[in-house]
């Protein structure tokens, strides 16, 4: 087993690959009760096209299909479910789909053995069938229908319709009603033996544990398995054009007050020589300076009472990085003017630059009080680097102001897409 100690805080993670196949991380915090524990596999809704080791067509799958799947994989053999199971030990247990990947996860405070030992079965022991299979598709079914009445949700598909032309992450993660229905066991069985794979995923555990006891029981588990050997896809890559579709558009929705994103697409070559990891800390640096909870602009905006609400965030989606700028207006016109003026000038001085730095790294150490927080970081790191972070607090300290400026330059705050969620009744 490696320890990974994470510079400059003080806090080390455990590392094994287990039986050579299942990517392990492990933080013990002897301070509380707790476990938390996510089994994670590479495959999201944006993974439709794929081919296979040898193969020279690429197989195609509905969209929505990761998510079909999740539902399906909580059915236990005897016609129980995992959540079944997990209630008579008072832990929680759940599971997530996004773009990237899936993630089926349990909170527990005892019985460490059994939990993470059923968490593994479950999940790589498929036994849904078409009967289950149609029953959990009118349950997927309405739970789209409830998405598409969601503000939130219909303002997001649609801003990232008005960027992406051919990306997937335009898409809703559950698919359409008709991607659904047309969803057979056969794709199903194509998905789980291509991809739910140990050598396609990795368990993360935090908490009150011994880290070599549960690379133990992970050991012993997997060894009680008979894996045929990972067929390695390959994802088609998709070509998506640097501008966006469309740079203005209105929409109605169950809304109160007008909603509001705003982003920009910058294409990653061009920033090709600075350090990924340094360029996400930087970005964030920036977006916190220009839009966060103390900055002069939302200050400004709050006072005049031209929001309800303003959010900055960052994306970084296969080739390109995506800033957003989120909020919740009565009079869109009016502070959309602001947020563009503030995009197009996005600026940090020396003392606010070493402001930032500093909170960053106290909110870096005092991320370590929580096993959830730690857990979802470290999920971060292994998706977007395949490794766990062990420098950033080494990476803030080498940031200066020339990196940053160098940063805003190669932003393209010209390629502006904006999405407006009207109420229904204006």
């Amino acid at each position: 087993m490696k320890e990974i100690e994470i510079k400059g805080v003080g806090e080390t993670i455990y590392y094994d690959k287990v039986g050579d196949k299942l990517p392990l991380y492990i933080w013990q915090n002897k301070k509380v009760n707790g476990v938390f524990s996510s089994l994670c596999v590479n495959y999201g809704s944006i993974h439709q096209e794929f081919k296979l080791n040898g193969e020279a067509k690429y197989h195609k799958v509905p969209q929505g299909i990761a998510h079909f799947l999740e539902h399906l994989n909580f059915y236990e053999e005897d016609g129980t479910t995992a959540t079944d199971f997990y209630s008579q030990y008072g832990s929680e247990v759940n599971a997530f789909t996004t773009f990237d990947y899936t993630c089926y996860y349990v909170y527990n405070t005892n019985e460490i053995k059994e939990n993470l030992n059923h968490l593994l079965d479950f999940v790589l022991t498929p036994n849904f069938n078409k009967k289950l299979m149609n029953k959990e598709r009118n349950i997927i079914i309405e739970e789209l229908k409830m998405d598409e009445d969601m503000p939130n949700s219909k303002l997001y598909f649609n801003h990232y319709a008005n960027i992406f032309h051919n990306y997937h992450y335009k898409e809703t993660i559950t698919g359409s009603e008709e991607d659904v229905r047309n969803t057979t066991i056969e794709d199903l069985e194509l998905i789980f033996n291509t991809f739910y794979h140990p050598e396609n995923m990795f368990l993360v555990v935090t908490g009150n544990v011994n880290p070599y006891e549960i690379s133990q029981i992970v050991d012993d588990n997997l060894k009680n398995k008979t894996f045929v050997e990972y067929k390695n896809p390959k994802i088609r890559k998709i070509k998506e054009p640097n501008n966006i579709v469309n740079k203005k558009t209105e929409i109605t929705g169950n809304v109160e007050i007008p909603k509001v994103k705003i982003s920009l697409k910058t294409p990653l070559s061009a920033f090709k020589n600075i350090d990924p990891i340094e360029l996400r800390l930087i970005i964030s640096l920036i977006l916190n300076n220009n839009f966060g909870p103390t900055s002069d602009l939302k200050e400004f905006l709050m006072e005049r009472e031209l929001i309800n609400y303003l959010n900055a965030s960052r994306s970084f989606l296969e080739d390109y990085l995506i800033i957003t700028i989120s909020m919740e207006t009565k009079y869109p016109t009016e502070a959309i003017k602001y947020i563009e003026k503030t995009l197009k000038n996005l600026e940090i001085n020396e003392k606010s630059l070493k402001r930032k730095i500093n909170s960053s790294i106290a909110t870096l150490v005092l991320k370590y009080d929580d096993i959830t927080g730690v857990n979802n970081s470290l999920q971060e790191d292994i998706l977007s680097f395949g490794k766990v972070l062990d420098n950033v607090k080494l990476h803030l300290e080498n940031i200066d102001l020339n990196s940053v400026n160098n940063v805003i330059k190669k932003i393209d705050s010209e390629n502006m897409a904006i999405t407006i969620l009207n109420p229904e009744n204006k």
